[in-house]
């Protein structure tokens, strides 16, 4: 596993990076403003910012490779989407589980943050005006660029310890896999949620389907809405990140979401909503699936067994429970399109 965690300078991003390191048995923390301070440091210097990335993809090639460590927690003031999406997509072939985070805090919490630390640290190189003022420039161009990507999974550190800063994260990171029986409002729930996003697209928004297991009557599920938008291309989904955000959605770039966006709302979690290409194969098989299980009540009872299973199987770890499900899911959808005997 690989956790990065963004945020201005000063906010903690070390500290918790630190404590972090602890939930893991073999885990090491990679300070990317301390690495990238080998070479002369320029803020926007693209010679510096690749030499960082690439040297943090040898060490955690490198570590990976001897078998010292198998997760890692690295921390580092991104400045843009495509900036953190660089070196997620770098690191993504060492490691398929990646997470990022972005820490955040309101000004007098941070004005507080950088006194405690200039009473410790009297002989600091910057001053305490420069560390707050470099502060609102950071926070400001990371709540604008989280507007038109994924910055990370926002955290708010305020009148919180390093500590519970990480415990906050672990415990997203390794939300329980925990099934509720079916409810009859969820079709109620996703109607409402529709109306909203609808609103909030505009035009943007060719189609919005309720799928997943809280779509089908008599499942068992995740108490998590799904929602599927169609647009018209793929790209369309950028101009969707800021009107989401005013609903609560967080943008989550998975690198391999190569044919789907993926957003999230609530904590714990309540909605999640995919954005697709209208027809495209990925929201073929997301409705198709849907329908298959809409029309055969005994495909639900065998759907539930598995999810039952796996979910006990998986109860920490989300991303195998839903990998797992993987074959089932294709066998149905080639029965269901006539593909199979």
């Amino acid at each position: 596993m690989i956790i990065l965690i963004n945020g201005p300078l000063g906010i903690g991003k070390t500290e918790v990076s630190w404590k972090l390191v602890e939930y893991f048995e073999r885990g090491v923390m990679l300070d990317g403003d301390y690495i990238g301070a080998v070479r002369p440091f320029e803020i926007y210097d693209d010679e510096r910012i690749e030499y960082l990335y690439q040297t943090l993809r040898h060490l955690v090639a490198f570590h990976i490779e001897r078998g010292d460590y198998h997760n890692f927690v690295i921390n580092y003031v991104f400045e843009t989407p495509e900036s953190l999406a660089r070196l997620r997509h770098l690191l993504s072939d060492l490691d398929d589980v990646i997470y990022a985070f972005r820490l955040a805090c309101g000004e007098p919490e941070m004005e507080r943050r950088i006194h405690q630390r200039g009473r410790s640290q009297p002989d600091a190189p910057y001053g305490l005006a420069w560390e707050l003022q470099r502060f609102r420039e950071l926070i400001a161009i990371q709540e604008q660029a989280s507007r038109l990507g994924d910055m990370g999974f926002e955290v708010d550190t305020t009148n919180l310890s390093a500590a519970q800063v990480a415990e906050a994260i672990w415990q997203n990171i390794c939300e329980e896999v925990a099934l509720a029986p079916y409810n009859p409002e969820w079709p109620a729930m996703f109607a409402s949620e529709k109306v909203q996003i609808e609103a909030a697209l505009g035009a943007l928004a060719l189609g919005v389907h309720h799928i997943g297991s809280t779509a089908a009557p008599g499942l068992d599920a995740k108490p998590v809405i799904d929602i599927l938008v169609e647009v018209r291309q793929l790209q369309d989904a950028r101009a969707c990140i800021a009107p989401l955000q005013t609903l609560g959605y967080a943008f989550i770039d998975y690198p391999q979401n190569v044919d789907r966006r993926f957003f999230r709302k609530g904590l714990p979690r309540t909605h999640h909503l995919h954005i697709v290409e209208q027809g495209s194969l990925s929201a073929r098989d997301h409705l198709d699936f849907r329908d298959a299980l809409r029309f055969d009540p005994a495909l639900v009872e065998q759907y539930r067994q598995i999810k039952a299973e796996l979910a006990g199987k998986f109860r920490r770890d989300r991303a195998t429970y839903s990998e797992s499900k993987g074959a089932f899911v294709e066998g149905v959808l080639k029965r269901f399109r006539g593909e199979t005997p």
